[in-house]
């Protein structure tokens, strides 16, 4: 009797290692709040049941921001949104250089394993800091060269080189999170 509660108890240790992982999923691994790595491997693999294993995506997501009114360099009020996709590539910095655990909890997100709740803390913070990055650019632009120097690069004319300044300052403000910009540009102008 006594050996067969120790065989089932050590089975029900041993079977809580067991995780499974997706194509572009990955988990962030931390032994008694120690970081020990991220875990990749695609299937069905088994961990130490001590460790505590975080889902995350590797997934490209897509952001469709509302326009917002910024003042462009002359001062004009201008209406201006932007589409952007963007993915994880470094789980580390996504998981323990900005606070994701406050963010989720600030929108009310209750982040546990659910893979879903953390990738939305992790939009919200990525919603932020493009709001930012599009005033910044937009305010180094006017919006049209009726009344200034006809040579300067306006935001109506200058699309690919305003897009290619809005994904660089983007790519700025979110490398501390570990997340890549695949593409960012100006969808709305007025």
């Amino acid at each position: 009797l006594g050996s067969g509660i120790v065989l089932a108890l050590a089975f029900i240790l041993i079977s809580c290692g067991f995780i499974q992982i997706e194509p572009n999923e990955a988990r962030v691994m931390m032994f008694f709040g120690q970081y020990k790595g991220t875990f990749t491997r695609v299937g069905f693999s088994w961990v130490n049941p001590f460790i505590i294993t975080q889902k995350l995506s590797f997934r490209a997501r897509n952001i469709d921001a509302e326009p917002i009114k910024v003042n462009d360099k002359i001062g004009n009020p201008v209406m201006i949104g932007l589409v952007l996709v963007w993915k994880l590539k470094d789980t580390y910095k996504a998981m323990f250089e900005i606070d994701s655990q406050t963010m989720a909890q600030g929108l009310g997100i209750s982040v546990g394993k659910d893979v879903s709740s953390i990738m939305r803390a992790f939009e919200n913070f990525v919603m932020i800091q493009s709001e930012a990055a599009l005033r910044q650019v937009a305010g180094q632009y006017a919006y049209d060269n009726n009344e200034s120097n006809q040579e300067e690069l306006t935001l109506r004319d200058g699309d690919e080189s305003i897009n290619k300044e809005l994904e660089m300052k983007l790519a700025e403000r979110l490398e501390m999170a570990g997340i890549e910009i695949v593409e960012a540009r100006i969808n709305y102008l007025a």
